[in-house]
């Protein structure tokens, strides 16, 4: 079988299987859709999939509390400052710049000290 006809069956088995929705949102519902799908980490219309089969399949709706919400926004606050130093490193190191490394150690040791707290909280 070749590429094209696979394709085609492989269409045509998938349209079978599977329906797509649609349906309109006022922007203020889906901006917080979209919040809400940020802090779960995944895309918003992957998110909405998820909220629409878990009610249909009489599941509770599983809501992050304000104080999850507070723990993961922490957690991605200290992971991308990390990230961002390493970028730095990366960046200045590309174009040559010389690298104080006694600087780096420090504030990997601050990120090793907040990420150690931050841990302690759970």
């Amino acid at each position: 079988m070749d590429n094209e006809n696979y394709q085609r069956e492989y269409k045509k088995l998938y349209n079978s299987k599977n329906k797509i929705v649609t349906f309109p949102l006022s922007n203020a519902f889906y901006e917080e859709l979209k919040k809400r799908a940020v802090i779960t980490d995944v895309k918003t219309n992957s998110y909405a999939k998820y909220i629409v089969t878990e009610y249909l399949n009489n599941n509770t709706y599983k809501v992050l509390t304000e104080e999850q919400t507070k723990y993961i926004k922490e957690y991605i606050h200290i992971s991308r400052g990390i990230a961002t130093n390493i970028n730095q490193i990366a960046y200045n190191s590309n174009i040559g710049k010389q690298i104080d490394v006694s600087i780096l150690i420090d504030a990997l040791k601050t990120y090793e000290e907040e990420f150690k707290k931050f841990i302690q909280k759970a």
